[in-house]
Order: structure tokens, then C-alpha cells, then sequence
């Protein structure tokens, strides 16, 4: 389905009083939105403006995951659109993540308590509903490693242990991502709820490769020709990239799992 120009579909327009409003989940990359395309029952592809979506159902909620982009702000506005174009009942932030504490690996989840917002410190964190707590439990029950501290989003990836050890020493953030603030903050101005739930890629002892950016667009899609122009530079390119493939293929696995237990008990508490 193509949106027109002001963010709504062109064709079989949607409103919330044609159709019950979805969950959105938002997730800035391609391969955050593979790891969870499978969790949606009768999922179906589409466009909203340059922004893929899959809409199906999960636990028999209808939901909308919707690839945002690379940023806070892509975040926002990828709400702001889906939710005008769709309805909103409620709003997930979802994706991969850094750790910043000493005790997260590789695959760990972080289910937030609070997201803290790096370009506005002297604001309070924005505070996760009550489901929290019970979403937390279930991801237990179920044998995840799960986190449930404070989530920082940055401007710009933290890409040195030392960056992220500062990071850690004056937020008290336990995990650090790029969108999950321009996601709560539009949950705020729509007057809707929102949880999120990541999963780490790097330690906090792991650097991210510098080459990273070379290979991802701001709209979250693998860039080829950095891929290509990259492999001339041989094993130094590769061997960092290599490491953090197999670390999301891990990650995006513990995502999807965790992510039907997470939404399934935070479906039992919301209307």
C-alpha cells in the first residue's frame, strides 16, 4: 500500500473508525525488521512514504512494524506518520542495542524501565508503564537474560569501549540505541502507550567497526557499494564486520523470541 503525499494511504484509506488502530513497532533497520517479521501472523508488505511496513497480528492484537530509519528523529516522525496514515493504539521501540554495563553480552535483552534522552540530560527519563515489571517476570519465566535499567539514546553511535564506559558513568544507562526517545516522545504528544525492548550487539568492551557507517543507509537498508569499495581494503575491512555479523544474527534470534513473550504479557495487561 503507497501513501500520498501527506502520509496517508492513497488507496482503501485507513481510519481509526474504518478499522481497529494498530500497535506500531519500530525498528530503524532492515535486519531488526527481518529478525521480526516472523513473529506476525498473515504479515503484509508495504510502503509508508520510503518506510517499509509489515502489518499482521500478534497475540491477537493487529500490529504495524515499521523499518523508521536511523535516529531519534526518523523515529518520531515514523510514528507521527504511521499513526496518522493508520491509527495508533499503542507504540513499541525495538532493535539492537550497545551495552554499557559490565554484566550484558551479546544477545541480552534490555527491557527498559526508563529511556534517557542524551541532547535533553536535565529532563527526567521517560518512565515505562506498569506492564514493565510484568514483562520483565515473563522474559525470566521463559530463561531470557534480560536487563531492566535505564536505556540512553544517543545522537551519534557510541563506537569505543571508553565512549561507552563515559556514557554508563554519567547516565547510569545500562544499554545505549539511537531511536527509542523520538519513540516515546511521540507516544507522549499522541497520548498513547509505549514499552520497548532491545537486544545488545556489542559489549561494552567491544569497539564498533568505523567501516559501519560506509555499509548502512540513514533509511536502515544495507549500502552494497560501501560493501564492495570496503572489500578492496581486505581482511582489516572484513574481520570487524564478520564479528558483528554473527553477533546480530544471535541477537536478532534472542530478539524475536523475546519479543513474542515480552508482547504477549504486556497484551494480557492492556486493553
Amino acid at each position: 500500500m503507497q501513501p500520498d503525499g501527506d502520509g496517508a494511504p492513497a488507496a482503501g484509506r485507513m481510519s481509526t473508525a474504518a478499522a481497529a488502530s494498530p500497535v506500531l513497532l519500530v525498528v530503524a533497520l532492515a535486519a531488526e525488521r527481518h529478525a521480526l517479521r516472523g513473529s506476525l501472523r498473515a504479515g503484509r508488505s508495504g510502503t509508508l512514504g520510503n518506510r517499509p511496513f509489515v502489518r499482521g497480528t500478534l497475540a491477537g492484537r493487529d500490529v504495524l512494524l515499521v523499518q523508521a530509519g536511523i535516529g531519534r528523529e526518523r523515529a518520531r516522525q515514523a510514528v507521527i506518520a504511521a499513526a496518522r496514515a493508520f491509527g495508533a493504539h499503542a507504540v513499541w521501540s525495538l532493535g539492537f542495542a550497545g551495552g554499557l554495563a559490565d554484566t550484558l553480552r551479546p544477545g541480552d535483552l534490555v527491557c527498559p524501565s526508563a529511556i534517557l534522552d542524551d541532547e535533553r540530560p536535565a529532563e527526567a527519563p521517560m518512565a515505562s508503564d506498569a506492564s514493565h515489571a510484568a514483562m520483565c517476570a515473563a522474559l525470566r519465566r521463559a530463561q531470557l537474560p534480560v536487563a531492566s535499567g535505564t536505556l540512553i539514546t544517543v545522537e551519534a553511535p557510541l563506537r569505543t569501549p571508553e565512549a561507552k564506559r563515559a556514557a554508563h558513568r554519567r547516565s547510569g544507562a545500562v544499554a545505549v540505541e539511537m531511536e527509542a526517545a523520538g519513540v516515546a516522545q511521540a507516544a507522549q504528544e499522541l497520548g498513547i502507550p509505549w514499552a520497548a525492548l532491545k537486544v545488545v550487539v556489542d559489549a561494552v568492551g567491544d569497539p564498533l567497526p568505523s567501516s559501519l557507517a560506509r555499509c548502512t543507509s540513514p533509511e536502515g537498508d544495507l549500502r552494497w557499494r560501501g560493501l564492495l569499495a570496503g572489500a578492496l581494503e581486505g581482511r582489516r575491512f572484513w574481520r570487524p564486520l564478520f564479528r558483528l555479523g554473527r553477533a546480530s544474527r544471535v541477537a536478532g534470534r534472542n530478539l524475536w523470541q523475546g519479543f513474542e513473550v515480552a508482547f504477549g504479557a504486556w497484551a494480557a495487561l492492556t486493553p
